[in-house]
């Protein structure tokens, strides 16, 4: 199939090498001109443990994506860029998308009603991925891992013949009936990533320390009960089975060769402002609440990712009106 991408940077970029490589046409539209150029002089090169591989596909940024686009238009894209620059990137894709074109996202967080509210809900198809990937350098990124990958229409129901095209164009993609379950796991496993990620531990490492289990069950608690459908399992992650889930996640993440998360990394690598405003607008609770406080301290040079964070959250969880216990989630 032919597939205009939106972010060509971790999970853009590793979707759109792993469709260029098994001959789908595949255009890329990235913001870092820088990007870019690398991709267009020396192709996209994903390396790690699971694939080591070079692959030419054509690269553009968002000003010169109107001129490559054909008189009928995209018909099928994908927005992979943070949560934040959803609006920017669906006004990109308004002015280029097909009458008939239809939107993947595979965002973190529930990023769909913003595309939704550009292009029209019956053109947006959702996703959630595991997969765990990092932008390295211009025209390099690393994969970390293989994991859970689920494409499926926004209301649910029977799987359309489009969530079934995708799914066979993508990799280790599959169909579903409930994304929005899937979607509502991702936000109780990030939220527990959020809160390590004011940390300088590992993701392994902050999921698995015992004087950290209950700070985690109650954080991921919080997002599981906001949602508003069944929350699947994925990777090792359990709604209905939280301490057991931070074992089998921590035992998922060692085996990754990406250690930390993207938030991590957005804080202190690339030194940039996270995504974390947007997922906020879908998780509210006494301790995301304090995690966002933290994150935006990080974010505004009054504090550094370090343990001491996580001891205060977890100090936090002891003292609330109701503590959490290990077993909570079970």
């Amino acid at each position: 199939m032919d597939i205009t991408i939106i972010g060509a940077g971790a999970i853009g970029g590793t979707i759109g090498a792993h469709m260029a490589r098994a001959g789908h046409g595949v255009l890329l539209c990235d913001a870092d001109a820088d990007h870019v150029a690398a991709i267009n002089a020396d192709g996209l090169h994903i390396e790690g443990p699971v694939e080591d591989f070079t692959v030419r596909v054509d690269a553009v940024t968002p000003e010169e994506l109107p001129s490559r686009v054909g008189p009928g238009g995209v018909g099928a894209a994908v927005v992979a860029v943070k949560s934040l620059h959803t609006a920017s990137a669906a006004r990109v894709l308004a002015e280029v998308l097909a009458p008939d074109g239809y939107v993947l996202t595979t965002q973190n967080g529930l990023t769909a009603d913003t595309l939704s509210e550009v292009v029209g809900a019956e053109r947006v198809v959702s996703s959630f991925i595991n997969v765990g990937a990092d932008y390295l350098e211009p025209g390099r990124i690393l994969q970390g891992n293989i994991a859970a990958f689920r494409i499926g229409e926004l209301a649910g129901g029977a799987i359309t013949p489009r969530v079934g095209l995708l799914a066979d164009a993508m990799p280790y993609a599959l169909p579903t009936e409930n994304v929005l379950g899937y979607l509502w796991g991702k936000e109780a496993y990030g939220a527990m990533l959020w809160a390590g990620a004011v940390s300088d531990l590992t993701i392994a490492d902050s999921l698995s320390l015992p004087e950290y289990r209950d700070l985690m069950i109650a954080v991921a608690q919080e997002a599981i009960d906001q949602a508003p459908v069944q929350v699947e399992s994925f990777d090792g992650f359990v709604p209905d089975d939280l301490p057991g889930s931070l074992d089998r996640l921590a035992a998922f993440n060692r085996r990754s060769a990406k250690a930390r998360s993207g938030i991590w990394r957005d804080l202190m690598v690339r030194k940039r402002k996270t995504e974390v405003d947007e997922v906020h607008k879908d998780i509210q609770g006494p301790v995301f609440d304090r995690i966002v406080a933290m994150v935006h301290d990080v974010e505004e040079g009054r504090r550094t990712c370090e343990r001491a964070n996580l001891d205060e959250l977890a100090a936090f969880v002891r003292d609330l009106p109701t503590p959490v216990s290990a077993d909570a989630g079970r």
